[in-house]
This record gives C-alpha cells, sequence and structure tokens, in this order.
C-alpha cells in the first residue's frame, strides 16, 4: 500500500503523528490483499490489520471478541480488539478499488517460538513442552463447546469456505484428478479406483460428521500464531482469521497432525515417494496418537467422534502433498505406481487404532 492510504487506516483508530510506524504487505493475490500496520504512540503499541478478501468480513471480526474474551477467562492470553475512533470493532475502507476491512489489536506481550532461546523440551527430548501446552489449550476450548452467531472456522472440512465452490480436500481431490487425466492417462484406472475408495469414505463421514461437537477454535495454531514467555511456556494464541466453530477431531488433525513437530522420520529411502510410503506414514502417525493421548486428558471423546477419526484421516488423505508427489514424479512409473499403492493402503488399512489413543 501508499503511504497516503496507510494514513488513512492510522486515522481510523488514532488522530495525530505516531511515534513510529511500519507496514507490511502479508499477502499480495488478486482475490486476497493483506496488510499490517505497526504504530507506536506514547500510550502504547498497536497492531492494525487490513484484509481484502472473501472471507474476512466486518461481522467476522466484532464476533473475535467475544472467542478473545473466552479464552482469557481460561486463563490465556490473547490480543484484545481495540474500537475505532467510531467506536466499532472492524471498519472498512475502500483503497484502489477493494473493500478493506480493517481492524486493530493491541501489540502482543508475549513473544513467537521463534524469538524464545532455550525452549524447554519434553522429557523424552521429542518436542518442545510448549507444544503439548499449545494442545492441552485447543483440548480445553473443545471441551468446553462455546458457540457464536457469526460462522465456522475456516479450517473446515465438508464445507465450501465462504464464497467458494468446495471444500478445500475436494478441490485438491478435483486438481488429483484433472493430473492423472491431463499428464499421466495411463493410470486413470488406478485413479478411478482411489476415487472410488475416497467417495465411499466421504459418504460415510457425511453421515456423521455434523452430528459432532463442536466449539469456537482460533482455527490455526502454526508458529507464527503462538505466543510463548520467557521461560519459552506456551501462554496464549493470536491471528484469528480463521477463528470460528468446528469439531474437536477437525482441530486435532489441525494442531496434533499438521502442527506436529515432533515426528521422528526414519531414514531416506530413494526407493519410496517421501512422505508416501508406511515407514514415514507410521512415524507421523506416532507423533499424532502423543498429541490424541494429550487431547483426551483434557476433552471427553465421544464414541462418535472416535469412530469418526478413521473417516476423517481417510478424507484428508488426498490433499497438497499428494499432488506434489505426482508433479514431480509424473514420467516416472514406478514413482507413480508407488503412489498409488499408498493411496489404495490408506483407504483400506484397518490397524491404525485411534480408539486405544482416544480413550483411557
Amino acid at each position: 500500500m501508499e503511504q497516503q492510504e496507510i494514513n488513512k487506516i492510522i486515522a481510523l483508530f488514532h488522530t495525530g503523528e505516531p511515534v513510529s510506524c511500519k507496514a507490511e504487505d502479508t499477502w499480495t493475490e488478486d482475490t486476497d490483499s493483506r496488510t499490517i500496520v505497526y504504530v507506536e504512540y506514547p500510550e502504547g503499541k498497536f497492531v492494525i490489520k487490513a484484509a481484502a478478501n472473501r472471507f474476512t468480513t466486518p461481522e467476522r471480526v466484532t464476533g473475535w471478541v467475544e472467542m478473545i474474551e473466552n479464552y482469557r477467562e481460561m486463563g490465556y492470553y490473547c490480543p484484545m480488539l481495540r474500537k475505532s475512533r467510531n467506536g466499532n470493532f472492524a471498519e472498512v475502507l475502500e483503497v484502489q478499488g477493494k473493500s478493506f476491512v480493517v481492524w486493530e489489536e493491541e501489540f502482543a506481550k508475549y513473544n513467537l517460538p521463534k524469538n524464545v532461546k532455550d525452549k524447554p523440551r519434553t522429557p523424552d527430548g521429542k518436542r518442545f513442552v510448549y507444544e503439548e501446552e499449545l494442545w492441552e489449550f485447543v483440548a480445553k476450548v473443545g471441551q468446553k463447546h462455546f458457540t457464536n452467531t457469526w460462522g465456522g472456522s475456516l479450517y473446515v472440512r465438508l464445507i465450501p469456505v465462504q464464497g467458494e465452490k468446495t471444500d478445500e480436500v475436494t478441490e485438491c481431490v478435483e486438481t488429483f484428478e484433472s493430473l492423472i487425466r491431463e499428464k499421466a492417462p495411463k493410470f486413470i484406472g488406478r485413479m478411478e479406483r482411489v476415487l472410488e475408495l475416497f467417495q465411499e469414505n466421504k459418504k460415510k463421514l457425511e453421515q456423521v460428521y455434523f452430528t459432532l461437537p463442536t466449539s469456537v477454535f482460533q482455527a490455526d495454531t502454526w508458529d507464527d500464531n503462538v505466543l510463548l514467555d520467557e521461560e519459552g511456556h506456551f501462554r496464549g494464541i493470536l491471528d484469528y482469521n480463521l477463528s470460528g466453530k468446528d469439531t474437536m477431531i477437525n482441530m486435532a488433525f489441525e494442531a496434533g497432525w499438521y502442527g506436529s513437530r515432533g515426528v521422528q522420520w526414519p531414514e531416506k529411502d530413494e526407493n519410496t515417494v517421501s512422505g508416501m510410503n508406511r515407514k514415514e506414514r507410521d512415524a507421523w502417525l506416532t507423533g499424532f496418537m502423543v498429541a490424541l493421548r494429550v487431547f483426551r486428558k483434557h476433552y471427553d471423546f465421544t464414541e462418535e467422534e472416535i469412530e469418526a477419526t478413521t473417516l476423517l484421516y481417510r478424507y484428508i488423505l488426498i490433499y497438497y502433498d499428494v499432488n506434489e508427489a505426482v508433479e514431480k514424479h509424473v514420467d516416472d512409473e514406478e514413482k507413480m505406481n508407488l503412489i498409488f499403492d499408498f493411496l489404495e493402503d490408506e483407504f483400506t488399512r484397518e490397524d491404525i487404532d485411534f480408539r486405544g489413543a482416544m480413550l483411557e
């Protein structure tokens, strides 16, 4: 953004010149533009955020206030939203033909993990203590079963994100099909078998998923959004863009599967496809089971959630990593067969003991 527009953003919340000002464009796609403005005034430091996309609305931003208050009542720190000079938590500003939703947060008083040295590790040394403390937070939020009126999380499953035609997984599956048909037609038969397994599993998941317990989650627990104290312990969360109502099992995969940093990987094998072989998958599953055991200390999984976890695991099998592997190995018949072997195996295997990890 130009300085003139940045000044207009600042003027929504402050009068007078700031002591310091730094602006950063964090996302610059045609359909998703985001800018962060860091300002300092004599009374303190503040963070002003502006987003122009299909999913950030004034209603969602205003809804975050209740979620933040709930988390703070639980004893966790989240930067508070501050009202504009007009008395609103969110404003709309036209900039270069785009409607930006603008809001301001207090400057976080804790640190990102990358800025904390000598973070303590768990007794086995496999992960940082704050990771398990983060899992505890997610589980405790799930156990509260918070409700809201401003919408679901944007880390959704089976439901399209606002303004989209389909959900993210189905989009990946459609891309997978297009890649095979266009670049590897020799594997169409195997692809059709995998898609048949996917659709069979999806139907079973749809029958139970929308009846599962929910809560209101921050829904984006990557390290850029996690706050630690100087001793390296988890203290809270920031960045609420993806937050909203969601199922606990989906958040278990978000925080404990994709967010697991303590996976002990086996040695690389050039005769396999990276990430798509039984040894690596079982290593990942082992790490996820640790997360589930932490979750269960603070969250009471229902029988329906336990049954649905296998279905959700299978549902997210064809994701970005699969399409990247297809793109990489599309001309390697042996590796392509290994990819399909992996997918068929994971769609049908019955030996993953989610139940044992989710129940005492």
